[in-house]
């Protein structure tokens, strides 16, 4: 948790960058595919295809992605430290007990993408498609989405405190469990947003609270109407 600032309140902070070296080698494969207990080092994966791999304990330090296939695999801890993923495509990849360090993912296509119980931290997604993803009983620590498509996305008991969200579609997002404590959410979609009693705590602007308004009241059981339904006796 960030320290606090002379208000009380935590100090949100910007996700740091990658810290990625300024040359890097050419991966080829097969000799730099992703393998069990594999240790991948400063190379540059360029439109290669590294779908549907099932690997534990593979570790990815100083690596570029561009144009990768990475869907369908199955990592289990696994950890990608000072990455940086443009416009690859990352759908149905699913995590567990996994990390992502001082990442930068902008462009991918990422619908289904499962991180479960695992690390986020410094990390941005920017411009993705994070539609049926789920991020349960993760831990999120300084990241920020922007402009992500995070329509039906799971969070629930994700650890969220002082993520920021910003021209985000969350369209049916669950949030149940989730703690949100300091994050911010700004100009974003919340049109039917599940979950919603786990806001608390969250700074949301005011433009984004007519559709949250909703589905708050649905979730109190309160009747949103303009009484007209029912006629008033002395009209008779």
């Amino acid at each position: 948790m960030p320290p606090p600032n002379r208000s009380g309140r935590p100090t949100r902070r910007l996700p740091a960058r990658p810290r990625l070296p300024k040359t890097l080698t050419r991966a080829l494969l097969p000799e730099h595919d992703l393998a069990d207990e594999g240790h991948l080092r400063r190379l540059s994966y360029t439109d290669l295809d590294l779908a549907e791999r099932d690997v534990t304990s593979c570790d990815v330090e100083e690596c570029v992605f561009e144009s990768v296939e990475l869907r369908g695999g199955m990592l289990a801890k696994s950890s990608f430290a000072d990455c940086r993923f443009d416009r690859c495509d990352l759908a149905n990849l699913a995590t567990t007990n996994s990390s992502l360090i001082r990442c930068e993912l902008r462009g991918l296509r990422t619908t289904g993408l499962r991180w479960t119980d695992g690390t986020i931290r410094d990390v941005v997604f920017d411009q993705c498609r994070l539609d049926l993803s789920a991020f349960r009983f993760s831990t999120l620590t300084a990241v920020r989405f922007a402009g992500c498509r995070l329509t039906q996305a799971d969070f629930t008991n994700a650890d969220l405190r002082n993520a920021r969200f910003d021209d985000c579609d969350l369209s049916g997002a669950q949030f149940a469990q989730a703690d949100l404590t300091g994050a911010r959410l700004r100009n974003c979609v919340l049109a039917g947003v599940r979950g919603v009693e786990n806001l608390r705590g969250a700074v949301i602007d005011p433009d984004d609270l007519v559709a949250l308004s909703y589905a708050l009241a649905g979730a109190l059981g309160i009747v949103i109407g303009t009484g007209d339904d029912d006629a008033d006796p002395d009209d008779d």
